[in-house]
């Protein structure tokens, strides 16, 4: 005869109702040690026969397949880095465009391709600028404005980082 799971979580329910009721037709006093100890023991005994019986077969309940098919995994980590990486790139957008408006270039956008790879690695693969051009046509002027925001970007943010650039008319 195979035990079960819900064999074993039975007794041990009965055996702890058992023993607390014998728990509480002992007196109190000097023996109260003794008596907890030998409950204990009593306890131990009787949960650990189930193990070393040879009976106890966990897998006949525990059937699991396509239980949990159907509950969708959510990966939170994932999710936390997706938020953490918006919120390092609306932040260094935010001082990019405040640092170059300082130094009179004004951008329409400053995009920051953002990388979190694990709890304590972020890394910054591109920034992207993005000027209004007046006209159709880029103009010596426009052009060097765009490469002073480079310098001010590099400056700021190092070597490393790719730094690209386009202009877009206002109707874009």
């Amino acid at each position: 005869m195979v035990i079960t799971m819900r064999e074993i979580l039975l007794n041990v329910c009965l055996m702890a109702i058992a023993l607390s009721l014998f728990k509480m037709l002992l007196p109190e006093g000097s023996a109260k040690k003794q008596t907890d100890f030998m409950v204990s023991c009593f306890f131990l005994a009787g949960f650990a026969f189930f193990f070393t019986s040879g009976r106890v077969n966990f897998a006949s309940e525990f059937e699991t397949d396509g239980l949990f098919d159907n509950i969708p995994y959510i990966n939170f980590e994932e999710e936390y880095n997706k938020a953490q990486s918006h919120a390092v790139e609306k932040e260094i957008s935010h001082q990019l465009t405040r640092i170059l408006a300082e130094e009179e270039i004004f951008v329409r956008q400053i995009s920051v391709n953002v990388n979190i790879s694990d709890k304590y690695s972020i890394s910054i693969n591109e920034i992207r600028v993005v000027l209004t051009k007046e006209g159709d046509e880029e103009n010596e002027e426009e052009i060097e404005r765009l490469r002073e925001s480079f310098r001010i970007i590099q400056r700021e943010v190092g070597d490393e980082i790719l730094i690209t650039g386009e202009f877009k008319t206002d109707e874009a």
